[in-house]
């Protein structure tokens, strides 16, 4: 994304000094100009209105794009492009498009069969055993994650078909083809049945509007027969079987050996080959999507604040999933994305861009003008829309919802200039341009200048996290406030400094307690600061319970503190098993044993196959057991408790050897331990 900003800024910055040179306004007007611009004003509402401004502003953080930002830097692409390309540079435009999309296909390929180029780059390690993720299943080249990968693909596929069938001599031809079969082959190597359905609806619509015109239909149909080919070699997102599988080969990954189904552990996701259904918990994430558009129905609860949002309204089925304690910053469908974070209004306003834009299209090609091209762009776009119901967008597939209609416009010619008042036009003197043009270097450097030091700062709180991660204090809290001082206006930056300077207050309290004091009352303030700006950021107080809760153990005084942070953070989220549990924890440690077990009664009620919840119970229990042996009554029947917990805890895990240490251990000191059931799972 700041790579982006760069490159808007380096060309909006020449657009500018093109029109200072010619003394002339240069912008082309286009069918979706007021789409767009109503589109902007309802994000910029939206941003007014939002729960976190400083999100809907920059974008989530690890994301960046989508916000306010972001949108502003693809619209001036879109209109810098639209002002200033001719028809006559749209082949070299999809060229280079195309090439950047065969570096990433052959990347892809090569992580399939065992080479990560990252391994080779990074570490010198001619395999893909650098990435956790299992690469060879599920490839993402340089994307970051199959889907997103999938998506990049699935909308140059056409552009490179529309080449294929124009080429104008063979040598160019066979070009194109090997370029298809290679896009289309990293394409299937993701195996996003998302984007699959994007491709097949995608094909249906440009064999549908071009089938008929293409006045050669063998070169279609040899591009079909050689990704019919590809997929019995390597199966699909929806094809189990493979032909590579009649033969004899070692399993790639751990995962693979474990697998006891029949079918090959490139054809599902990873929740598929041990966890829950991905279809389903979309399903589970659309309905809170639904239930924040409630909330929120004229302007949503702001550009992209659905991290934030989802929490208030995460239902509670979400925790029977394998991913009930991952952070969903987006919807997982682009439509219901854009309702939950800017209301009816935003999301019209989207609808608007693309039904105008698909309204324009289809009477273009049903003219007769130029129909093969615009039939390309228009099934990149169908792809991106089926896909999107499905998944999000990237920064590389944002750009491409944006400039694929501009390109469309330029090549039919349909851009036109506008037309001002005789009042608006402006005539220059030759010192006015020249201060114009001074101005504007010094202004675009400043910018290009301000964004390298957001890049830097970034790169010094990535590895101040990393630092942070293996336990080493003082080099994370160095490198974070490096960062602070470079962007001092990131509240995340602020947070994770705040936990890393209470990590160094307590690694110092006993050599410097002057240091340690100091250290203490900055993390204070940068955890203040961070909550201030973004109070509805669930994240923030995340790591404030975990500042305080380190300072606890120097302060006795910020048990209460962290309990507090603890409540405040179950309000913003009041269906997270999670929180329940970490106040269990922190009133357990301050011999609060009833409180405990009413907390974690509430997790278990919102969580009922909540492992952990139930182990910590189960010791609560006996604690509990052991602290009122006044009472016989009371003691048999919280050891009752006690043991009965943990064999539900052995229900749930087979076996546990934490759940049968207790039971044995208990059992030692003559509590009944062998129940029915203990003795099946045993």
């Amino acid at each position: 994304m700041l790579f982006t900003y760069f490159l808007t800024v380096v060309i909006v910055s020449s657009w500018i000094y093109r029109m200072i040179d010619e003394k002339k306004i240069i912008f082309k007007k286009t069918p979706l100009d007021i789409p767009l611009i109503l589109f902007l004003i309802a994000n910029i509402l939206s941003t007014i209105f939002s729960i976190d401004q400083h999100i809907s502003i920059w974008g989530y953080y690890s994301r960046s794009n989508g916000g306010l930002l972001s949108l502003t830097s693809y619209l001036m692409l879109y209109w810098a492009l639209v002002s200033n390309i001719e028809a006559k540079h749209i082949p070299k435009m999809l060229i280079s498009a195309l090439s950047s999309g065969a570096i990433i296909s052959l990347y892809a390929i090569s992580e399939h069969f065992g080479v990560s180029p990252s391994c080779v780059l990074l570490r010198q390690e001619f395999n893909a055993s650098c990435w956790v993720q299992d690469v060879q299943a599920r490839v993402f080249a340089s994307l970051g994650q199959p889907n997103w990968l999938a998506a990049y693909l699935g909308m140059l596929i056409f552009p490179a078909l529309f080449m294929f069938l124009t080429s104008s001599s063979r040598t160019l031809q066979t070009l194109y083809y090997t370029l298809l079969v290679s896009l289309y082959l990293s394409f299937t190597f993701t195996y996003s049945r998302g984007a699959t359905l994007g491709l097949v609806a995608a094909f249906v619509t440009f064999l549908g509007l071009n089938i008929l015109k293409v006045p050669k239909p063998k070169p279609v149909l040899t591009v079909l027969f050689g990704f019919l080919i590809i997929n019995l070699l390597f199966g699909s997102a929806f094809t189990r079987f493979q032909l590579d599988n009649l033969f004899i080969k070692s399993p790639t990954s751990p995962i693979n050996q474990n697998t006891s189904s029949s079918i090959p552990a490139s054809v599902g996701t990873q929740l598929e080959n041990g966890g829950t259904e991905s279809g389903q918990i979309r399903l589970i994430v659309w309905q809170g999507a639904l239930e924040i558009f409630k909330k929120y129905p004229l302007f949503g609860s702001g550009v992209e604040t659905f991290a934030y949002s989802y929490y208030q309204f995460r239902p509670k089925t979400h925790n029977l999933t394998s991913e009930w304690d991952f952070l969903y910053n987006k919807a997982h469908n682009e439509f219901l994305n854009y309702l939950a974070n800017t209301g009816i209004i935003g999301f019209s306003t989207y609808l608007l861009i693309i039904i105008i834009f698909l309204i324009w299209s289809l009477k273009q090609i049903i003219s007769g003008k130029n129909d093969l091209i615009y039939a390309s762009l228009l099934a990149s776009y169908i792809s991106y829309l089926v896909q999107n119901l499905f998944g999000f967008s990237v920064v590389i597939i944002a750009i491409f919802f944006y400039l694929f209609p501009a390109l469309v416009f330029v090549s039919s010619g349909t851009t036109g200039d506008l037309k001002l008042p005789k009042l608006l036009k402006f005539s220059l003197r030759p010192i006015y341009q020249k201060s114009g043009k001074i101005a504007l270097v010094i202004i675009a450097f400043l910018t290009t200048f301000s964004i390298y030091r957001l890049w830097t700062a970034d790169t010094l709180f990535a590895l101040g996290q990393k630092s942070s991660e293996a336990g080493n204090a003082g080099r994370a809290y160095n490198l974070l406030s490096e960062a602070v001082d470079i962007n001092p206006n990131e509240p995340f930056y602020r947070s994770e400094l705040g936990y890393a300077a209470a990590q160094a207050a307590v690694a110092l309290e006993d050599s410097d307690a002057t240091l340690s004091a100091q250290l203490k009352r900055q993390a204070l303030e940068e955890i203040k600061q961070a909550i201030e700006k973004s109070p509805n950021n669930v994240s923030f107080l995340r790591t404030a319970i975990r500042t305080y809760y380190q300072l606890a153990s120097i302060d006795p005084e910020f048990n209460q503190k962290t309990l507090d942070t603890v409540d405040a953070a179950i309000k913003l989220a009041p269906t997270d098993p999670k929180l329940y549990y970490n106040k269990a924890i922190i009133l357990g440690q301050l011999n609060k044993n009833e409180e405990a077990i009413k907390a974690l009664d509430k997790a278990l009620e919102l969580k009922p196959n909540y492992r952990e919840g139930y182990l910590a119970l189960g010791l609560f229990y006996f604690d509990s057991a052991a602290g009122k042996k006044a009472s016989a009554h009371f003691d048999q029947e919280l050891t009752k408790k006690a043991v009965e917990t943990m064999n539900i805890v052995l229900k749930l895990v087979p076996n546990d050897p934490e759940a049968l240490d207790y039971l044995n251990e208990w059992g030692k000191q003559g509590v009944a331990t062998k129940s029915a059931d203990y003795e099946t799972n045993k």
